[in-house]
């Protein structure tokens, strides 16, 4: 791998590669966790709105509920 200095090429060192690769991993994992959180919500939405329809609410009452 190399990185751009003042237009130079220059070679990365070992440390540098693997400091890149954990700064990588990182972001990675941290949009991993991001995705995740939104499909909980979703999940938790659609759970929430089916517990009211087992209730007997109808989707007229349930999106008054809500706001819609």
């Amino acid at each position: 791998m190399k990185k751009l200095i003042n237009g130079i090429e220059i070679e990365l060192t070992e440390q540098e590669i693997i400091e890149r690769e954990q700064r990588q991993l990182i972001s990675r994992t941290k949009k991993d966790e991001e995705d995740n959180i939104i499909k909980q919500k979703e999940i938790n939405k659609q759970s929430a709105l089916n517990k009211l329809k087992a209730l007997g609410l109808n989707d007229a009452e349930i999106n008054s509920i809500l706001g819609k």
